[in-house]
């Protein structure tokens, strides 16, 4: 599709039509309104049930901890009470020979008592001094337990009391086909060489079932951290499980509780939510997908956007129904609007119907008039202003250069050098003789280049040996036509902006050529050139509207863009090339013209 019929489909069938004004106005603020409030909503809900989900966890990781706790230090205040009983230390010391049945009985009895009393968890007791020299034990198994002192005495130190908790491990003392938690004691006298464990182990099926009292999704659970290893509630799919970096983070964490999320080996986003058991130090963590702990937000999010899509659905229509309703008394109305443009300004149609129609018409009619009056107002006042502007930068550039000169003519009368003098008063002569051109905005191109060569000459005079100067023109483009003070504007440029801030002798050369039906016409020196942004700003500056504040150039510049623009057209005009260090080429860009042309003054 073509753009003018682009332009005139959309035309047509969006901005011609007030029920198509209705839907763009008013559609996207009540669908904008829809979705904000839906939003908010949503954002609310799901923070609420985000923050129930956090706490049922925590309350659930609160509850099955002081269940814990209460069972283990029980547990553990057993372990302390038996292996600080007197009677096992004092055997500690004695020959097998020297134990009397009657101790036997005694720790025994309180042996099978707290066997009895705590079966719930333990799994079995026993009691091994000095390697079975006096060895007493409890448990579910009939097999004869065995103890094998190095892998404890050798694996397990640093307590000053001797007591220790170990994770889910293999029960290699009763059973090893049984998996077992346990604490236990080791008695070490170093000056009476005498040893001996006193071992609680733990059933894993109590931890499992109190961990597992309490759901927490069908891929999350609950898991002991301990530093020697971890128990897991249940089985799951190892993605699911610890990785050994979290694991070992929440191995070496200090805070007692907490929450953090890592990322599974799958890619999914896991919550761990921990606390601590005072029993042993232990934590509790709850290890959890992000997805199954916050289910209840997706279900809330997807129907929240279900029932905000059906709204913006009921919207829509609703809106078309009732725009189409009130659109069709207008629609004749923008019909004959339509025909109306830039081109065709005449609305001589009469218009019949309802009386708000005729009053519509009737304004709309004299609005064109009005129209009409106001852009001839505007041509003659852009046409008054453009004339004042280049007034202006007459006043301002003739008066400062004729002092500057007369100044320097002066010096050089001062001087004795009466012939500089003289020379200089005739190039300034034929500079202005030219610059009157008979009240003439549009002269030959070999007139400006002879009014920019006694333009040069005089500052060559002035500035003596700062700069040079070297005019390459096509001769076969002397008799075209330019606009009056094109080029001594950018040459003044050069001159002020260019080589005078350059170190050594600045060089500013003029050429001129012509391309098919175009000249061009170029200044350029060997000045430091322009930075990239500031020759960013300096072409927006020049395209902008004389309204703007100038920060970069003056008048001059502007002045020659402008009227190139207004006398040839907006394909021609001026041009800036600049590097930092590599100087500046300021181009103009003419048509091919002679014979008469508008005038612009």
């Amino acid at each position: 599709m073509k753009p003018m019929k682009i332009k005139q489909f959309i035309r047509k069938h969006f901005f011609n039509s007030f029920k198509s004004t209705i839907n763009t106005l008013y559609l996207p603020i009540i669908i904008i309104v829809i979705f904000i409030t839906g939003w908010v909503s949503t954002m609310l809900a799901t923070a609420q049930i985000e923050e129930n989900a956090y706490k049922n966890v925590n309350d659930t990781i609160f509850q099955t901890k002081n269940y814990l706790d209460n069972m283990l230090s029980d547990v553990f205040q057993q372990l302390v009470s038996l292996s600080n009983d007197p009677r096992i230390l004092s055997l500690m010391d004695k020959q097998e020979s020297e134990i009397k049945p009657s101790s036997y009985v005694e720790i025994d009895n309180n042996l099978k008592l707290i066997y009895s009393r705590y079966d719930v968890i333990l799994n079995s007791v026993l009691v091994d001094l000095n390697q079975k020299k006096f060895l007493l034990y409890h448990s579910g198994y009939n097999s004869n337990p065995s103890v094998n002192y190095n892998n404890y005495f050798s694996k397990f130190s640093g307590s000053k009391e001797g007591f220790y908790w170990r994770n889910i491990h293999q029960d290699k003392v009763f059973n090893e086909n049984d998996k077992v938690l346990s604490v236990f004691r080791l008695i070490d006298r170093n000056q009476s060489r005498s040893k001996g464990i006193v071992l609680f182990n733990l059933r894993a099926e109590f931890f499992e079932q109190v961990l597992n009292k309490s759901l927490i999704g069908e891929n999350g659970y609950l898991a002991l951290i301990s530093p020697d290893g971890k128990y897991e509630s249940k089985n799951v799919k190892e993605e699911y499980k610890l990785d050994q970096s979290t694991l070992h983070s929440l191995q070496k964490v200090k805070k007692e509780s907490g929450q953090f999320s890592y990322e599974s080996s799958v890619g999914e986003e896991m919550i761990v939510i921990y606390d601590t058991l005072s029993a042993n130090n232990w934590k509790i963590a709850a290890v959890i997908p992000q997805n199954e702990m916050l289910k209840k937000v997706n279900y809330i999010k997807d129907f929240t956007i279900f029932l905000v899509a059906l709204m913006i659905v009921t919207v829509v229509f609703l809106t078309n129904f009732v725009g189409k309703y009130i659109s069709k008394p207008f629609e004749r109305l923008a019909q004959q609007m339509g025909r109306v443009d830039k081109e065709h300004l005449d609305f001589k149609v009469e218009m019949s119907g309802p009386e708000e129609m005729k009053i519509l018409h009737t304004g709309f009619k004299e609005l064109i008039i009005r129209i009409h009056t106001l852009m001839e107002q505007i041509r003659l006042e852009q046409e008054e202003k453009r004339q004042l502007e280049f007034a202006i930068m007459h006043a301002q550039i003739n008066p400062h250069f004729l002092y500057n000169t007369l100044y320097s003519i002066k010096g050089l009368c001062d001087m004795g050098l009466n012939k500089d003098a003289s020379q200089m008063i005739s190039a300034l002569s034929s500079f202005f003789r030219i610059g009157i051109s008979k009240g003439k905005e549009i002269i030959s191109i070999q007139d400006e280049i002879e009014h920019i060569q006694h333009y040069l000459f005089i500052q060559e005079m002035r500035y003596g040996d700062d700069f040079t100067y070297e005019i390459n023109i096509d001769e076969d483009i002397l008799s075209y036509h330019i606009i009056k003070l094109s080029l001594q504007p950018l040459i003044e440029n050069a001159i002020y902006h260019g080589v005078k801030q350059k170190r050594g002798q600045g060089r500013i050369t003029i050429n001129g050529y012509q391309a098919e039906d175009t000249i061009h016409l170029e200044v350029a020196d060997n000045g430091n050139g322009i930075e990239p942004q500031k020759l960013k700003d300096i072409l927006q500056e020049i395209e902008a509207s004389y309204q703007d504040k100038k920060r970069f150039i003056g008048i001059g510049l502007k002045s020659v863009n402008e009227r190139i623009k207004i006398h040839f057209g907006k394909e021609y005009g001026l041009t800036i090339a600049s590097e930092p260090g590599n100087g500046t080429v300021v181009s103009i860009t003419i048509p091919k013209t002679k014979g008469e042309m508008k005038e612009y003054a």
